[in-house]
């Protein structure tokens, strides 16, 4: 990665998208970041952004409803925040070389409301590195991907760091775009269950958006988690 890459020390983007830096500096401005820390800025990076990716073409027939699987509500949103970018790489590995981070798998399907696997179905991770930092230049740790045949994805990355921004504190999160070409933009976020202590103090932790986490006998813990999309 080349000097100056990581969100702490780099100025905004060509494309608009701020770094850490202008979310702090915007904040001491006096452009009141109330609400959930950063009320007031562009409102372009607050509200959910589109998807730009090309999504293949859905199959001909509805796919089964997953075994063992009952109707469910649609995932829960939360939250796109500021450090969002469009255009990532597609890409199923996010580790850098050389990293530091604890490392992590993470896998789930995407489903619709009546537990049937939607395949193609694109999904956009981002987060942190194992220093808390975003990266919005290099695209380090975050990408997207599209679904299998069953609807399953797979990343591997490390855990996510958490963060304190203007007096709010982060639990470690991954943030998710998702949506299947019949289907509404899911924005949402997922939390890891080691995470206690951080979830008590982040106003935006929803329980209802933690991952399974499982160990495993040799390699690294693996975090499940499954999205269900509304219909459009």
């Amino acid at each position: 990665m080349k000097e100056g890459a990581k969100i702490s020390t780099i100025p905004t983007r060509d494309d608009g998208i701020p770094t850490r830096r202008d979310v702090l500096m915007a904040g001491l401005g006096g452009l009141g970041l109330a609400a959930l820390g950063l009320g007031g800025l562009a409102s372009k990076q607050l509200v959910a952004q589109p998807l730009v990716y090309d999504l293949p073409a859905p199959p001909a027939v509805a796919l089964a409803p997953t075994p063992a699987c009952v109707d469910q509500p649609a995932t829960d949103p939360s939250e796109e925040g500021p450090f969002y970018a469009p255009n990532t790489p597609l890409k199923t590995d996010f580790r850098r070389p050389g990293h530091r981070g604890r490392e992590l798998v993470l896998r789930g399907r995407v489903l619709d409301v009546r537990c049937r696997p939607i395949p193609g179905a694109v999904i956009d991770l981002w987060q942190t590195d194992e220093d808390a930092l975003y990266d919005n230049v290099d695209y380090g740790y975050r990408g997207h991907q599209f679904t299998g045949p069953g609807g399953e994805f797979e990343v591997t990355t490390v855990f996510p760091k958490g963060y304190l921004i203007l007096g709010m504190v982060r639990s470690p999160h991954i943030h998710v775009k998702a949506q299947g070409a019949r289907t509404r933009l899911l924005t949402t976020q997922i939390y890891f269950p080691e995470d206690a202590e951080s979830h008590a103090r982040d106003l935006l932790f929803n329980p209802r958006l933690v991952a399974e986490l499982r160990q495993t006998a040799s390699g690294p813990p693996v975090a499940i988690f499954d999205f269900v999309l509304e219909d459009a």
